[in-house]
This record gives structure tokens, C-alpha cells and sequence, in this order.
């Protein structure tokens, strides 16, 4: 043990050392730069004159002060980050915790946390679905999806989310084909709950009836359901009221509802722990910092208050709202974001006529999107208000067109 002296010296030795330290530049810059190089992008900041719809905060988890609490005190205890992946130093009892939480919460053995949404949907659907195998999934699948299905280099067969006749159809032909080959492959079916291109709810039990009468495996990627759909926010199971040992597999990110980063898959056991040995995004990222897992916690914890309830009020509102204006709306009544269109060359002027008068929200190739916060729905003023400013733009930009 060395003596208060010798740590005293050990210490002023570090601060001269510190203080002398002064390291070359990353990158070189050989001019200064002029101020009119200098390129400013201001952030949105809600005010009384900007509204921000743009941002997904469906259940208002980013401003809620307790939360914030409990993570900065996650902080002061674990640090900011573990710096390793999972199976190398990169687990805490909080990872742990929050994986039990899940599996629980969704009525599955077993559940595994990934340290990015994305990667957590494109790993789980590489890691189970290979090059002889055969994928049934959407045409207006998410991105995320697509990047798992490249990895896996399967056969994939596309069908409509709303339309369980065309992936009924797609499956016969499969089938057919086998009985001449007297070959057969493994079969999945990946696929959306909400729809993130639509905003439509996917009539599950039409599509677990035929997976089911032909042994496909089912992955349901449960990114805008959980938090949202059921009388406790457990997703779409919950909301048709399905048994969850009827899927093979759920995969979501804790990005939407949740109000964190990251993503996750529940399953059985032995599903989840493939996952731990070929979950590509698993093994080779840093695990997700500690206090971000705790305001995962802390959010599933507040669903015990049933905000989506509220959440759910506000989008049938406002859902009938735009109707009664004269867009047309493409999402689910349910759904916590609104897809709607009013003619595809009027977007662009619609879109810069909200964004003028403070009302901020997505411009998409073919339709813009809203994302609703619980909040409107105590906040008279401010829902008619954007109220206001979408009328106003429907009359100046189509009606006046």
C-alpha cells in the first residue's frame, strides 16, 4: 500500500504531465475557415410558434423528468458505457434485468437486447433464415427487413400486408412446386405489424392460419405495435388476442413507443440463445450503454399507466380531423403516425406551407407523415392549432391549386 506521500507525488506528477500534454490535430486544417463556409442547421425547439410533429415521441418518454432522473443516477453508477460487446465485458445486471422485463412483459421465454434497433430486425432475421431457406414478407417491407433478408441471401416471395389471399396464394405455388421437385425447404414469414411505409394494421390471424397449416415459421417485427396496440401496449398479439407461443419470434426496436435506442428479440429459449452465438449485430457491437437500458425499463414500467390509451383517443381524432379537411388518410385509425396524401404534386407545397407557419412534420416521396405525441390530447390549444394550419394549407395548396 503506498503511503499519502508517495500519492501525492504519483498525483502532481499526473497533473504536470496533463497540463503539458498537448496532442497534433486529428485532421490538419491548413486555412481557417471563412464564416460563409460556416453552414448552421438550426434544431427544431417547440415553442409557442413551432410545433414539432416530425420527432417520434408517441408516449412523451423524452420529457419525462423521472426518468431522466433514474438515468443520470444509472450514470453516477455504471459510467456512460460498458466499451465491449455483450459476451466480453459488455453485460450488466441492468442488461439482464431489462431482457427478463421483456420476456415477461410479452408472454415469451426469453428475450435478447441489442445495442441498435436496425441491427437488432436485419441480425435476428440473418441469423435463422439462410440461402436454401424461402421468405415470405411484404413488398412495402422496412429497410431493416431487406438488410437481413440480403445478409441471409434466401429465396424471398413478396406478397401485400393487407392481403392474407396473395400470401395464401404465393405459399400454394411454393408448395406445388415441391410435390414436382420433391423438394422442400424451410419457410418463414417475416413481417410487419404496422406497417412503417402504410401505418396498416397487419390482420395477423389470417396469416398465423395459413403459416400455421403449412408449418412456416413466423418472425413478426413488432416496432410500431408494442407500447401501442393492446389494453397493456403488449403489441399485436395483445390486440387480436393470440396466444405467444404461436410465433417463432418477435423483433422490435426500443426507438418508437419505448423512447430509448436499441432493439430487441423474444422468443424461446433455444431461439434467443442461436441468437447469442450468430446474432451478427449481438456479438461484434458494443453493448447498449447502461442508462439507456434503464430508461427502457423505466418505460415499460410506465405502460402499468396505460398513456397509449390516451395515445389511441388522440389518433382516432385526428385520424377523422384530416378526413374532414379532405386528405386522405392511408394509416390505420389506430395507428400512432399518420400517413396521408392530398394529391401527389401538392405534397411539396403542403409541406412548405405548414413548415412556414411553425408546423413541422415528415415530407416522403409519395405522402407526408405526422407522429402524434399523448400530449396533444390535454393540449387544446396546440391540437387546434395544427388543426388550423393544415386546413389553411389544404385550401392554399389543393382547393386553391
Amino acid at each position: 500500500m503506498p503511503s499519502r506521500k508517495t500519492q501525492k507525488i504519483d498525483e502532481d506528477l499526473l497533473a504536470q504531465r496533463l497540463a503539458a500534454f498537448t496532442p497534433e490535430p486529428l485532421v490538419e486544417c491548413k486555412k481557417p475557415l471563412k464564416n460563409k463556409e460556416v453552414i448552421e442547421i438550426p434544431a427544431i425547439c417547440e415553442d409557442e410558434y413551432t410545433i414539432d410533429l416530425a420527432k417520434t415521441n408517441f408516449l412523451d418518454i423524452l420529457n419525462n423528468e423521472d426518468i431522466k432522473q433514474r438515468c443520470e443516477a444509472t450514470v453516477r453508477k455504471y459510467g456512460v458505457g460498458t466499451c465491449g460487446p455483450r459476451a466480453f465485458y459488455g453485460t450488466t445486471d441492468v442488461h439482464l434485468e431489462l431482457e427478463e422485463k421483456l420476456a415477461k412483459f410479452l408472454g415469451m421465454q426469453e428475450s435478447i437486447v441489442y445495442s441498435y434497433g436496425f441491427v437488432a430486425i436485419s441480425s435476428s432475421v440473418a441469423a435463422y433464415c439462410k440461402k436454401n431457406d424461402i421468405v415470405f414478407t411484404d413488398t412495402n417491407c422496412n429497410r431493416a427487413i431487406q438488410q437481413g433478408l440480403q445478409m441471409a441471401r434466401s429465396k424471398v416471395i413478396y406478397f401485400d400486408h393487407q392481403r392474407p389471399a396473395t400470401f395464401a396464394r404465393a405459399v400454394e405455388q411454393v408448395v406445388e412446386k415441391e410435390k414436382e421437385t420433391k423438394k422442400k425447404a424451410r419457410k418463414f414469414l417475416v413481417v410487419e405489424g404496422v406497417s412503417w411505409k402504410t401505418g396498416k394494421i397487419l390482420p395477423l390471424p389470417e396469416f398465423l392460419k395459413v403459416a400455421e397449416e403449412h408449418k412456416i415459421r413466423v418472425f413478426l417485427e413488432e416496432s410500431y405495435s408494442i407500447g401501442i396496440l393492446g389494453d397493456n401496449g403488449k403489441g399485436l398479439l395483445e390486440h387480436f388476442n393470440i396466444e405467444p407461443w404461436r410465433l417463432d419470434m418477435i423483433i422490435a426496436t426500443l426507438e418508437a413507443a419505448i423512447g430509448s435506442i436499441g432493439g430487441f428479440c423474444a422468443g424461446s429459449h433455444m431461439t434467443i440463445e442461436h441468437q447469442r452465438l450468430s446474432g451478427s449485430g449481438y456479438i461484434f457491437s458494443a453493448s447498449l450503454p447502461t442508462f439507456l437500458v434503464q430508461a427502457c425499463i423505466e418505460s415499460i414500467n410506465l405502460l402499468e399507466q396505460k398513456p397509449h390509451l390516451k395515445l389511441r383517443k388522440l389518433s382516432q381524432y385526428f385520424h377523422d380531423m384530416l378526413i374532414e379537411i379532405g386528405y386522405k388518410v392511408i394509416s390505420d385509425p389506430l395507428c400512432p403516425f399518420k400517413v396521408f396524401n392530398a394529391g401527389q404534386d401538392t405534397l411539396e407545397q403542403i409541406h412548405k406551407y405548414c413548415k412556414k407557419h411553425g408546423l413541422h412534420f415528415i415530407l416522403k416521396q409519395d405522402c407526408l407523415m405526422i407522429n402524434l405525441n399523448v400530449n396533444l390530447s390535454v393540449n387544446t390549444m396546440k391540437l387546434n392549432k395544427i388543426e388550423g394550419i393544415l386546413k389553411d394549407a389544404y385550401k392554399e395548396c389543393v382547393v386553391g391549386h
